[in-house]
C-alpha cells in the first residue's frame, strides 16, 4: 500500500512538472525577449527582470543582493559557490543562429545559459550549457562552454528594472550590455558575416530557389558589391540570363558586366554591355557613362553619351550624360552646353537644385565628375 501511494505521489508530482498552468512569473520579475541580426544572424536573449525596489547601493557587491565573484548559492554542492543567473527565475539564456565570436572568442551555434561573476573591475561572462536550469542553483563548472571576462560601466542613471540591449551595431558584429541599477556590462560579439552568408546562397542555389533567375541575380549582387566570391558570383550571373527562366534584361545583362569587370575580362565585360545598351533607356546609358568616367575610361564613356544621343535625340537624359562626357573631356564649353539644354529639360526641383551646382563649377572651369 506504501509502495502504491509513492508511485502515485510520483507519477502526480511528474504530471504537474509537465502540465504547469500559463501564470504570470514568480517574484513579480517580468519576462522579456530581445532578438537582433547581424548580417543573417539571430542573437535572442531571454530573461526575467528584477527591479532595484529602493535597494540603490545594495544590488550589487559582497553583502549585497548580487555577491562579488562566486558566491551564489549552490544546492549541487551545497556551498555558495555559484555565479549570479543575470537575472531572475530562470537561467538567462543566449542563442545564437550561427558560429560568433564573443570578445573575440569563438563559440558554436546553439543556446547558453548566460551567468555572471561580477566584480568592482571584472565582469566573467559564463556561457553554459544549463540553458534549462533554474538559475544558477545547480551550476558545474563542467558544464561551461567559454568564460570571457569584461569591464563593468558605472552608469549616471540608475536603471529599476534589469535589462538587456543592442547598444552598438556594426556589419559584422554589436556590443550586448546588461543594465541594472548604476551597472552596465557590454560584451562585444562579432559574426563572420559575409562566409555565412556564402555558406546559405549555396544552400539555397541547391534548392528551387536556383530556379528563380531573380534570386540567383540577388545572390550574385550580393557577392558583386561585397567584392567577394567573384567567380560563383560570375556563374550566378550567367545563370540568371540563359539558365531555366533566365531572361536576358538590361539589369541581368549589367549584373554580367560587372561580374566580368570586377575579375578583370573586360573585353567580355564591353561585350555584355553593348548588347544591354540595345535595350537601354537613355538614363540607364548615362549611368552607364559615368561608371565608365569613374573607371577612367572617358573615351569609352563618350562612345555611350554620344550613341544614347543618336538613339534617343534632344532630351534631359542624353544632355545630361553629354553634360558629364564633355567636362570629363576638359570641354568645359561643350559640357555647359549641354548642362543648360538638360536645365531647360529638367523633371523636378531636385534634378534643377543638382545642375545648378554643376553649371556653377562648369563656369569656374571644374570637372563635375
Amino acid at each position: 500500500m506504501k509502495k502504491a501511494f509513492l508511485l502515485s505521489a510520483s507519477l502526480i508530482f511528474v504530471m504537474v512538472a509537465y502540465t504547469q498552468m500559463d501564470l504570470p512569473p514568480s517574484g513579480g520579475n517580468p519576462r522579456a525577449m530581445i532578438t537582433e541580426e547581424v548580417g543573417i544572424t539571430d542573437i535572442t536573449i531571454k530573461y526575467s527582470r528584477p527591479d532595484v525596489n529602493k535597494r540603490e547601493g545594495k544590488i550589487f557587491g559582497d553583502g549585497n543582493r548580487v555577491p562579488y565573484g562566486f558566491k551564489e548559492q549552490n544546492f549541487v554542492t551545497g556551498k555558495n559557490d555559484a555565479p549570479w543567473r543575470a537575472g531572475a527565475n530562470e537561467a538567462t539564456t543566449i542563442a545564437f543562429e550561427h558560429d560568433v565570436k564573443v570578445e573575440g572568442k569563438d563559440i558554436k551555434a546553439g543556446t547558453y545559459a548566460l551567468f555572471m561573476a561580477m566584480g568592482a573591475d571584472n565582469v566573467t561572462l559564463i556561457f553554459s550549457r544549463q540553458s534549462e536550469a533554474w538559475g544558477s542553483f545547480s551550476y558545474d563548472p563542467k558544464d561551461d562552454v567559454l568564460r570571457v571576462d569584461v569591464k563593468p560601466i558605472v552608469l549616471d542613471k540608475s536603471v529599476e528594472w534589469l535589462k538587456y540591449e543592442f547598444v552598438e551595431h556594426k556589419e559584422n558584429g554589436c556590443t550586448i550590455a546588461m543594465q541594472w541599477e548604476k551597472i552596465s556590462v557590454p560584451f562585444k560579439v562579432t559574426v563572420d558575416v559575409d562566409n555565412i552568408v556564402i555558406a546559405s546562397l549555396r544552400r539555397e542555389m541547391t534548392s528551387r530557389k536556383s530556379f528563380v533567375p531573380a534570386l540567383e541575380l540577388q545572390a550574385a549582387q550580393y557577392c558583386l558589391n561585397k567584392n567577394i566570391n567573384l567567380d560563383e558570383a560570375l556563374a550566378w550571373s550567367k545563370n540568371a540570363i540563359d539558365g531555366p527562366g533566365g531572361q536576358k534584361t538590361y539589369i541581368t545583362l549589367r549584373n554580367l558586366a560587372t561580374a566580368y569587370e570586377k575579375l578583370n575580362r573586360i573585353p567580355e565585360a564591353d561585350s555584355s554591355m553593348n548588347e544591354a545598351l540595345l535595350i537601354a533607356t537613355a538614363n540607364q546609358y548615362t549611368a552607364y557613362g559615368r561608371q565608365l568616367i569613374a573607371q577612367k575610361r572617358a573615351d569609352k564613356a563618350m562612345e555611350v553619351f554620344k550613341a544614347s544621343q543618336k538613339r534617343y535625340g534632344d532630351i534631359f537624359g542624353v544632355n545630361n550624360g553629354l553634360m558629364s562626357g564633355y567636362s570629363a573631356a576638359g570641354d568645359f564649353k561643350n559640357a555647359l552646353k549641354y548642362a543648360e539644354k538638360a536645365m531647360a529639360q529638367t523633371p523636378n526641383d531636385a534634378a534643377k537644385r543638382t545642375l545648378e551646382g554643376q553649371i556653377a563649377k562648369l563656369k569656374d572651369g571644374k570637372d563635375i565628375n
